[in-house]
């Protein structure tokens, strides 16, 4: 920073450091540029050559830096002539710079003056002018002076600024009308005196033309000595200037030769001060670059031919903008939010660059930063390639982590999937890594349960997301490319970035060329449904640059001042309209050309524009790399023609292989020259391209007529040389290579084996969960079977038809899928080959709400099996068929269940299979098969051993027997063996069907035993694992509606509830299942009238009950359906004090047939509460006290039992109502009692809602027995609760009695 003073030339700032004494010498200009030579020639003398160079170059920057605080003070001075219209200006111009004119200021630590100790190369502090009394103080600012990245740096950023400042009318005549080229000669004159000690033209005694020792007239040109050129071979004479000495014979660098020559010659480039004070701030602030000669900056040069030019990789040039926008972007990441920024433009506009400027601050702040680029070449395997991005970030975590740091981590890792970790392993196999010491089973089986779809792997990924990304540490995606994404892979990350459920801090940055997407790419589609969803989205478009920063560009490059390089860069803006990689390109062919070329003698690049206009030069950047490409050795060319086939990148095992074979068996070496030719480059264990326009010009070597065949041949050597070894990820990219040659190229002996290669590939993927590459790889092998292949290749055809029915299923294209399955239905050969076809087309048909086709083929198959199936189930007939097998689970111990065999029996594996689906279906169009399959499911298990259906079996028919019985007896057996069956979970695979034992377990069984909240928070588990684990998503449902319900009778917070089950509304809605709608929507209208009766949270689309659009069109779904909106119509006019419609309601629900038991206690419960309501007993008798008695009676009949079972969740509910009757009995004594017991037993549950109720109908009972300070405590404390609980209705209504009180 350099400060001028128009006081006192004295002025200096002291700069302090930290334990150390300052000295500040002040040294006349003359005496300083003496002392710094002899300085220099004692070095020269001490030292060796590296320690010459070194001090050369710190000598050169002191001088610059005085150099520089000259020039300000003179523009300075120039100002205040100007404005103060001095007549004297001419004269005091050159009086003014004079070398005899100036001070040095230096800053001497720990260093008394005459020292003979080196010089320090930064220790000027100041420059001051004496006539005009200014002074300069030059300093760094302090945001830089104390960066120092490199031991060795040198090299300043000098800034100006005036104190005092300068009036406004002085700053209004504006610095640069101030000075003109008069001015730039003397300074050119004193500026080569500064650097050589020598004054460049004589002092003439006596004569009228000098002043102060400086000539005033420009030294005419003369000619000077005679050179030949020997390429013209002619000879040719030079102008010289007369009589000084060019700076660069003296030893000067070649840059500030051209400046010193260019001023005091008086040539066009500097008009004024102004653009010299800014070529000298350069060549301060990046001295290697334009102050230093390039042979001092990179060691000796052989010759002019060995030069590089001195491009700056990683430097970005004139995308100031876009770099604040994308980092603004990044910064509210980091504070909560995701965020997508997508980025447009050309091919070498400098995108990718662009996205790099931002991940070192995504680093410093602890973030992760995955980076991917979709390859064209890939294309086919649209998910693998985001997939394995995110699997990635498990490795960052382990290594960014420090071990306290992962432990955490990692524990909250396996909390959320402590029951389907193997799902997140299947999907993220480098998971392994966080868990070093786990021993993961990662099963292969692809049957339907355990494949995953997009919904499947968007689920799991949110999860995971919700975990490991946070405002300490965001993780930032950058998808390179995405012109050629797929759907898919922008619906996965759609799906993270509007996550409602998570505070995931997940940045998603994506690049595209923009010339080469459709108005129906899927990228505009992921715009818009971000900006749909609330996703803050930025779109950017990258231009080519324009002139300016072009030059910078081109300037450092060539190292030398912009000024001086103007007409070059124009040439390559013509050219390449400001591409950065193109222009660039472009650079490197006028050196491969020799029309720009380094000078030994001049010591800089030189060239000739007219030559180069006149070069018929390519302005397409593809030909010039090709061009390129062309002139390197065959076999450099080949090595680049394999790479391309594999798009930007090829693996190192991929290479191994090759290198194994005759034709390639020099291949390393190969890569090697052409990442020496800066083609390529050796990235962790890949062969890259540096540029995505260099791999287009390596695969159009092949010429189009002979591509596919090049990648057959490739593919087909490949495979030859792997036959029999595990690829590992390599099959796809081998794979690939041969079926760029289906079908023309493939013989027909070939055929099969490329169709079972097709067949691995597909089977990878989708053990990788990616079905759509899966899809493709399948959809490749079918057309490579003969025509006959049921007879010739049945076992093949058998598991491909299936596998592709499998893929094509899950990728939503219902009625091809039903196809494929019908053909292994048509041409099994027997029942056994037929059972997994028939497993998918049930399941597909009961996905599609086609039951009554799912359910006749589930019934035809399993009489197959051997199973008697009634066309008719009674419940007289079941009843002893229930009873009996309830006997024979009451006979077997706990031991006796967990000890029986697994079966290995396949042919009853599928039976239950069968009997499971049939379960499913009956379930929702026949509930009195439901029971009948129960039964065959535990007695068939009891016979002949268990398997994971069995389960689903066991707890079936625990689940519906709890449901339907109304004795404690029977619940707690049922108890019993539903928690010895939650035990057998453990020896299988739980993730499969652990969401629908959940479901059923504590949805149905577990309610009555065990805490609800126990059971709301397994229920949650069960839904979590549902939507990621490939399950059928009503399963998935099931659990969020028992959670809801069970959430809301547990007294969870209201407005955190309403979030969730809007959560669940919008998955619900993802996977596109209407069935759960109703169920939900009717928990959603309860909370929202409880929290502010719908005001503000939308409770105005009234549920009322079954209606065609919503369920399947059944009785069975109807009454269930209406079951659930009756009983929140039961709680909302309960909670709303509405008597008559909630005695409306409960008397109409439990007139339903089917019922289920817990619904049918906290209905009773809150009828009978809500008959008490209002009720004087005057003489104990009346129709009221009547139907509150019965009502009474008939509540106490079924939870009394039920306290039995679960004291926690009965016991204060059980109170309550008999301190109601006690109360309206006039049994104040015993009702005090009980209403105590009853808020003393809500809180010990955990039931703030009804802790709340407790206390309001204590606050009643004591108003009305005239106790009123009493009822205005527990008003108060009801007030509380409710507040807890979360609803505003009920705290204003509680309010408006307490308000009541207080009046009175």
């Amino acid at each position: 920073m350099v400060y001028l003073h128009t006081k006192s030339h004295r002025y200096f700032k002291m700069i302090e450091l930290d334990d150390e004494v300052d000295i500040n010498v002040n040294v006349p200009l003359r005496k300083w540029i003496q002392d710094e030579a002899k300085e220099k020639a004692l070095e020269a003398q001490k030292n060796g050559s590296d320690q010459i160079i070194l001090s050369k170059k710190q000598t050169l920057l002191r001088k610059t830096t005085v150099a520089y605080g000259i020039v300000e003070l003179l523009r300075h001075s120039r100002i205040l002539s100007k404005c103060q219209n001095l007549t004297t200006a001419r004269l005091c111009r050159s009086k003014e710079c004079n070398v005899d004119n100036f001070v040095v200021h230096l800053f001497s630590q720990n260093q008394p003056i005459g020292s003979t100790e080196q010089t320090q190369w930064n220790n000027v502090r100041g420059v001051s002018m004496i006539s005009p009394a200014l002074s300069a103080q030059i300093a760094e600012p302090l945001f830089l002076s104390t960066i120092n990245d490199e031991p060795m740096q040198i090299g300043m950023y000098l800034e100006v600024h005036i104190t005092p400042p300068l009036p406004d009318n002085f700053l209004n005549h504006g610095i640069g009308q101030t000075s003109n080229s008069k001015d730039c000669h003397l300074f050119g004159v004193l500026l080569y005196e500064l650097c050589t000690g020598i004054c460049p033209f004589p002092v003439e005694s006596g004569g009228n033309n000098t002043l102060g020792g400086i000539s005033q007239e420009k030294p005419k040109k003369i000619r000077a000595t005679v050179r030949y050129d020997k390429k013209k071979g002619k000879s040719y004479s030079t102008l010289q200037a007369k009589p000084y000495t060019p700076l660069q014979e003296l030893g000067c660098p070649s840059s500030l030769s051209l400046l010193v020559q260019n001023l005091i010659d008086g040539h066009d480039a500097y008009p004024s001060l102004d653009p010299v004070s800014s070529d000298i701030h350069l060549l301060n602030n990046d001295p290697e670059c334009f102050l230093f000669d390039i042979e001092d900056s990179s060691g000796p040069v052989q010759g002019s031919s060995s030069m590089q030019l001195q491009i700056k990789k990683g430097k970005l040039y004139g995308r100031e903008k876009q770099v604040s926008l994308i980092t603004d972007a990044f910064c509210r990441v980091s504070s909560g939010k995701s965020e997508a920024f997508f980025i447009g433009g050309y091919s070498g506009s400098g995108k990718t660059m662009l996205v790099q400027s931002l991940t070192a601050r995504v680093d410093a702040s602890g973030g992760y930063v995955l980076t991917q680029k979709v390859d064209q070449m890939s294309k086919e395997r649209p998910l693998l390639d985001v997939l394995s991005a995110f699997d990635n970030l498990c490795l960052l975590i382990r290594d960014q982590n420090s071990p306290r740091e992962l432990q955490k981590v990692t524990k909250k890792i396996m909390h959320d999937f402590e029951s389907d970790f193997s799902v997140l392993a299947r999907l993220l196999p480098k998971i392994s890594a966080l868990f070093p010491r786990r021993n993961e089973k990662t099963t292969k089986d692809t049957s339907i349960e355990r494949v995953m779809n997009l919904q499947n792997v968007c689920h799991t990924l949110q999860r995971f997301m919700r975990i490991v990304s946070s405002s300490l540490t965001p993780v930032m995606l950058f998808l390179d490319d995405l012109q050629w994404a797929s759907s898919t892979s922008l619906k996965l990350i759609e799906a993270l970035l509007s996550d409602t459920r998570g505070s995931s801090c997940f940045f998603f940055v994506g690049s595209y060329r923009d010339n080469e997407v459709h108005d129906g790419h899927p990228i505009f589609d992921l715009m818009s449904n971000l900006d749909s969803c609330g996703v803050i989205s930025t779109k950017e478009h990258l231009c080519g640059l324009n002139q300016n920063d072009l030059n910078m560009m081109i300037s450092e490059s060539v190292c030398i001042l912009p000024r001086l390089c103007e007409s070059l860069s124009d040439i390559i803006f013509e050219k390449t309209e400001g591409s950065p990689y193109f222009a660039l390109e472009f650079l490197r062919s006028l050196v491969d050309s020799r029309l720009l070329k380094y000078s030994l003698r001049e010591r800089r690049w030189i060239w000739d524009e007219n030559k180069i206009r006149s070069e018929n030069i390519t302005d397409n950047v593809l030909y010039l790399l090709s061009a390129k490409m062309t002139s390197l050795p065959e076999n450099i060319q080949l090595a680049l023609k394999v790479v391309s086939c594999f798009g930007i990148k090829v693996d190192e095992s991929i290479v191994g292989y090759l290198s194994s074979t005759s034709q390639y068996s020099d291949i390393r070496d190969w890569l090697d020259q052409a990442i020496n030719e800066g083609c390529i480059r050796k990235h962790e264990n890949n062969y890259k391209f540096v540029h995505d326009k260099v791999s287009e010009a390596a695969y159009n070597l092949i010429a189009n007529g002979n591509k596919s065949q090049f990648h057959y041949d490739l593919g087909i050597l490949l495979y030859s040389t792997s036959k029999g070894q595990d690829l590992g990820g390599a099959l796809f990219q081998v794979v690939d290579q041969i079926n760029h040659g289906i079908p023309s190229l493939i013989k027909p002996r070939m055929k099969i084996v490329i169709a079972e290669l097709n067949f691995n590939a597909g089977r990878k993927a989708m053990d990788l969960s990616d079905f759509e590459t899966a899809s493709s790889y399948l959809n490749n092998a079918l057309p490579l079977l003969p025509k006959n292949r049921w007879r010739r290749h049945y076992d093949f055809s058998l598991r491909l038809l299936l596998l592709r029915a499998k893929t094509i299923y899950l990728r939503g294209n219902i009625e091809e899928a039903c196809d494929s399955l019908m053909e292994i239905i048509k041409n099994g050969r027997c029942i056994e080959d037929k059972l997994d076809a028939y497993y998918l087309h049930v399941t597909i048909l009961h996905a599609c709400e086609e039951r009554e086709e799912a359910y006749t083929i589930c019934c035809e198959v399993l009489s197959q099996l051997k199973e008697t199936i009634p066309d008719y189930v009674d419940m007289k007939d079941l009843t002893p068929m229930l009873q009996e097998t309830g006997r024979m689970l009451a006979r077997m111990s706990d031991a006796d269940l967990l000890g029986m065999k697994e079966t290995d029996n396949s042919s009853l594996r599928f039976t239950l299979k069968f009997y499971t689906l049939l379960c499913y279906i009956s379930y929702c169009i026949t509930s009195n098969m439901l029971p009948f399959a129960c039964c065959r499911m535990v007695r068939l298990t009891l016979e002949h051993g268990v398997c994971e259906d069995s389960i689903l079996g066991l707890v079936s028919y625990c689940g519906f027997i709890c449901h339907a019985t109304k004795q404690a007896s029977v619940i707690r057996e049922m108890g019993r063996v539903g928690k010895v069956v939650m035990n057998m979970l453990k020896r299988f695979d739980s993730s499969a069907i652990m969401p629908n034992v959940y479901h059923i377990y504590y949805g149905y069984i577990a309610v009555h035993t065990a805490p609800v909240q126990l059971c709301t928070d397994n229920l949650r588990v069960g839904f979590k694992v549902a939507v990621s684990s490939g399950k059928y998503a009503h399963v998935a449902f099931f659990n969020s509606i028992h959670t809801a319900r069970n959430a809301f009778l547990s007294g969870q917070h209201l407005s955190t509830l309403l979030k969730e089950i809007d959560y669940y509304l919008q998955v619900m809605t993802q996977f596109r299942n209407k069935i759960p709608m109703p169920y939900l929507r009717a928990y959603r209208e309860t909370i929202s009238i409880l929290i502010d009766k719908g005001h503000s949270t939308g409770s105005q689309n009234k549920t009322t009950g079954h209606n065609g659009n919503a369920a399947t069109p059944n009785a069975v779904n109807a009454e269930r359906c209406n079951e659930t909106v009756y009983f929140n119509h039961i709680l909302q006019s309960f909670w709303l004090g509405q008597s008559e419609r909630c005695y409306h309601y409960s008397k109409k629900v439990l007139e339903f047939q089917f019922l289920g038991s817990h619904n049918r206690l906290m209905i009773l419960f809150y009828a009978a509460l809500n008959a008490f309501r209002g009720l004087n007993n005057k003489n104990g008798s009346g129709s009221k006290f009547t139907k509150a008695k019965t009502l009474f009676e008939e509540a106490m009949s079924v939870l009394r039992p039920s306290l039995e079972l679960s004291p926690l969740n009965f016991s204060n509910k059980v109170y309550l109502l008999e301190a109601e009757m006690l109360s309206l009995e006039k049994k104040h004594q015993e009702a005090t009692s009980l209403y105590a017991a009853a808020i003393t037993s809500a809180c010990s549950a955990g039931y703030v809602h009804e802790h709340g109720l407790a206390c309001e109908l204590a606050g009643h009972h004591y108003k009305k027995i005239g106790e009123e300070n009493t009822a205005f405590d527990f008003f108060q404390q009801s007030k509380r609760s409710y507040m807890r609980w979360g609803s505003q209705m009920k705290v204003a209504s509680i309010t408006r009695k307490i308000e009541d009180i207080q009046r009175k």
